[in-house]
């Protein structure tokens, strides 16, 4: 007798083709990425999810930052998912409470808070190949009690600009007076008559400045690095600056008429999408662009003394450290209760801050807008196959993903928001769906497919970024200026932006290349999934004739 055939040792499935088995997934953070996961999950079948935020609720950035001035930089319209307008917007570029409020009513209309655990800190995770899952510690904050979880997938939506940092300055925490930080601003601070420093010249410190200029006794900005301050990102619309508002004749017309509210939205992303070319270098829009900024500065700027001003507009590249549009900043600047310090700081006292010059500045408060730690490493410890640990990888190569999504050696791991993300390309929006549903193609295969484990190939990752690379020594993203584009350094590797427009990106992850991952499966043979021979169709006989188009 000869050897059984192969098909004897195959136990066929009951079931229809791809037929999802359940499966989790866990999801870390709360804020728009988490929320949009949230949007999604509405539509998946037999699936378990989990989202922890270390916050008390949803919002992540625009529920921590409420420092004075805080708001978005782009229009308001640009801001929301792209699924989603809201007529209801009361100005063209809306503040923080605003926009959380938006996106907390739109977490509880995606049921959000019935899958999410909040005041929950996620410590680490590991992978078990065995088991094709991973493991994950989490802390409740209130109670500091650590427990335990577990999924097939996890998607951390926890994003860039989530652990603020103080600036490291010698003897910052023996300031006697009040020390506060933009990314976590007590909103109930009076600085009404109070002698403050403010430390940096980022879009928060853009933003604090003119705001406090009016009410506080003096006001010291130290800002070393000097700043392109654009005029309003798509200002045509934008009659009045920041300060225009949608009139209720105008809401009432988004109300009413949803093409008409699509077809503006369309405009705006076409506008905001349209300055990329700005950012190559020697391009002539770059130079145009420069051009425009450079002389709205040097407008603004016409009173101050000239040795000053000179010292404020940039010798680098427009696009090289992130483009600000900072209405009222550069008109605070010259007011007679404003210094600028441009002298790097030696130490802080209890008085107050101390230059590299020797000069003591003394004041009452001091504000940190110092940003975030922009490394992208993870906060909590991620360990991956073969015990790969990711924070100690990424000390040695920098952060380092493919299309910003996935990373070697973390199976079933996905990021939003991860390193290379479009942040200065233009609206994050559709680039944060597209990178949920880059995630969730591939929870999909292992629901349906099954598959044990995905992950991105080294040689993959590798070739990606040296193009990566290769393609950023041609815009101005790699110019020569300290950027956290570039890990606060001069000359290092670009983690901040694509590689390219937000069109570019969207394009570049819509169908995700499977040439490039590593498949492993839960059973012996990979068709195990076909089932015995019957679609989903079949067994509910709906519409077996779909496929006839004419």
């Amino acid at each position: 007798m000869g050897s059984a055939p192969a098909s004897a040792n195959i136990v066929v499935q009951d079931t229809y083709i791809g037929q999802p088995a359940p499966i989790k997934v866990i999801v870390i953070g709360a804020g728009i990425s988490g929320i949009a996961f949230a949007y999604k999950a509405q539509f998946l079948e037999n699936v378990e999810y989990t989202i922890y935020e270390k916050n008390a609720d949803v919002g992540g950035t625009w529920l921590e930052s409420r420092y004075p001035g805080c708001s978005c930089d782009i229009p308001a319209h640009s801001y929301s998912y792209p699924w989603v307008g809201n007529p209801e917007w009361s100005k063209v570029y809306v503040g923080a409470e605003e926009i959380w409020d938006f996106y907390r009513a739109r977490a509880k209309e995606y049921k959000l808070y019935e899958n999410a655990k909040f005041n929950h800190r996620v410590i680490s995770a590991e992978w078990s190949e065995a088991d094709g899952r991973w493991t994950v510690k989490v802390e409740n904050t209130a109670t500091g009690e650590v427990t335990v979880d577990s999924a097939e997938v996890i998607i951390n939506c926890a994003g860039v600009l989530n652990k603020w940092k103080w600036p490291d300055i010698q003897g910052l925490h023996s300031f006697g007076g009040k020390l506060v930080h933009t990314g976590n601003y007590p909103t109930d601070l009076d600085l009404t008559g109070k002698n403050v420093a403010v430390i940096g010249a980022g879009s928060s410190a853009i933003q604090v400045v003119p705001t406090i200029q009016p009410v506080v006794k003096s006001l010291v900005t130290f800002a070393r690095s000097p700043t392109w301050i654009a005029p309003q990102f798509v200002g045509r619309i934008a009659t009045e600056g920041r300060a225009t508002v949608y009139t209720e004749e105008q809401k009432e017309k988004f109300r009413n008429d949803p093409e008409h509210l699509l077809k503006y939205r369309r405009e705006v992303d076409h506008e905001l999408n349209s300055r990329f070319p700005n950012f190559y270098k020697g391009s002539a829009a770059q130079q145009a662009s420069r051009d425009i900024i450079e002389k709205s500065m040097r407008d603004k700027l016409a009173g101050m003394e000239p040795e000053l001003r000179e010292k404020l507009i940039p010798d680098f590249d427009v696009g090289c450290r992130r483009v600000t549009p900072g209405e009222g900043y550069l008109e605070a600047l010259q007011k007679e209760n404003v210094e600028i310090v441009r002298a790097g700081i030696k130490e802080i006292t209890s008085e107050g801050v101390v230059t590299a010059e020797g000069k003591t500045y003394p004041v009452d408060v001091i504000i940190a807008a110092t940003g975030y730690d922009t490394s992208y490493v993870p906060a909590f410890q991620l360990t991956g196959r073969n015990g790969v640990d990711l924070a100690k990888r990424w000390a040695v190569t920098g952060a380092e993903a493919y299309f910003t999504c996935a990373v070697p050696d973390m199976p079933n791991y996905f990021m939003v928001v991860g390193p290379n993300t479009p942040i200065s390309n233009g609206s994050l929006m559709p680039s944060i769906e597209a990178q949920v549903d880059f995630a969730l193609s591939f929870a999909d295969k292992i629901q349906r497919q099954g598959v044990k484990s995905v992950v991105v190939s080294h040689a993959a990752n590798t070739e990606f970024n040296d193009h990566k690379d290769a393609v950023m020594e041609l815009l101005t993203f790699s110019g020569n200026c300290n950027s956290w584009y570039k890990g606060g350094s001069s000359n290092g590797r670009i983690t901040g932006p694509w590689p390219g427009s937000v069109n570019h990106f969207l394009d570049s992850v819509r169908n995700p290349r499977l040439q490039d991952f590593e498949f492993t499966y839960r059973a012996e043979n990979r068709f195990m999934y076909l089932g015995k021979g019957l679609s989903k169709r079949d067994i509910e006989k709906d519409e077996l004739g779909w496929y006839i188009r004419a």
